[in-house]
């Protein structure tokens, strides 16, 4: 039986101590295409931009954000390219009293840009490059057929609930493999098993049913979003089912990775009971986030186990000559 450290415990206490401003608790107040608003005092200044100065590795798809000393709402925002172009913004998202704000921009890969800021008559300014994610296919979309990939919840950032990271990424280890069955300038179809490796670094397959996701769209390639049902992930023979899962991020040029990879789903929790020293109570990892501050919510058969999950800095490697065999759950 594994018991949860004491040392665990306190680090998912110190993280629910923490100042907790992200875009989950936010509200959004309202703004024009630039993120600015009217009627704010102005006494506001900007005390960080994202990118930072002189960033060259930023993601094409990424956020950007700022924070401030005050209410930030009145800000206005542009993000320029090296011609002085200006680029599209959206997706304003405002932390409670408007001190931090996220946002996206219509980015290019291996493109210069600057992001400005201006509020209370005062600009402030970064200068970033996007790094190569996001350049086409070299050999096109079909060249990923066949191919399978590999990668580990655990070694992810459990950024929602971001309390329970240690808990997860602990027990997550199992690798997840996923094989792009077909790819082409429409739709992208994955494969999803359970896999375990071999002690010389190679990857079997588990005999367990797979996970099937349904074409999804594929026209902003090499960036791809795949959505199952389900998957079922086990921790030596402690089952975690995942309902409404989601696998979305950008291939490399080569098809060699997928990058910057994020994972959403509701997780069941009722049978982790032993991971937290409380074998057979369905209801001990929700009285352990409850504690924190995160509360569980019907399953889809109505019972009140599951945890919204997010999972970011997903990175998965391709493993040559690995190839799916489909498994159908017995009925």
């Amino acid at each position: 039986m594994t018991t949860l450290p004491l040392a665990l415990i306190a680090l998912v206490a110190c993280n629910k101590d923490k100042d907790d401003t992200g875009p989950e608790d936010s509200t959004t107040p309202v703004t024009d295409d630039t993120g600015g608003t009217t009627g704010v005092d102005c006494e506001t200044t900007v005390s960080s931009l994202t990118p930072v100065e002189g960033d060259t590795d930023v993601y094409y798809r990424g956020m950007l954000a700022a924070s401030f000393e005050g209410d930030g709402a009145a800000t206005v925002f542009t993000v320029t390219d090296a011609s002085g172009a200006e680029v599209a913004l959206s997706d304003f998202t405002w932390s409670d009293g408007n001190v931090q704000v996220w946002f996206r921009a219509d980015l290019a890969p291996s493109t210069s840009y600057t992001l400005s800021a201006e509020v209370c008559g005062v600009s402030s300014s970064s200068a970033f490059t996007t790094n190569e994610v996001g350049t086409p296919l070299t050999e096109g979309n079909s060249s990923l057929s066949g191919r399978t990939y590999v990668t580990r919840l655990s070694e992810a950032t459990i950024v929602d609930p971001a309390v329970l990271d240690p808990l997860l990424g602990q027990y997550l280890t199992v690798p997840l493999l996923f094989e792009v069955t077909t790819a082409d300038e429409a739709t992208i179809d994955l494969l999803g098993a359970l896999g375990y490796q071999e002690d010389d670094g190679s990857y079997t397959q588990y005999d367990l049913p797979t996970w099937d996701f349904p074409a999804g769209d594929f026209t902003d390639s090499p960036y791809f979003n795949a959505e199952a049902e389900a998957i079922v992930i086990m921790y030596g023979d402690i089952p975690i089912p995942i309902e409404d899962f989601t696998l979305e991020g950008s291939f490399s040029a080569d098809g060699s990775e997928i990058r910057y990879g994020r994972a959403t789903g509701l997780g069941d929790s009722r049978y982790l009971g032993e991971l937290v020293n409380q074998p057979g109570v369905e209801s001990a990892v929700c009285e352990l986030a409850e504690a924190m501050g995160v509360y569980c919510q019907p399953c889809s058969d109505g019972e009140p186990y599951c945890l919204w999950i997010v999972a970011e800095d997903i990175e998965c490697d391709y493993v040559p000559g690995l190839d799916l065999v489909e498994i159908l759950a017995e009925e």
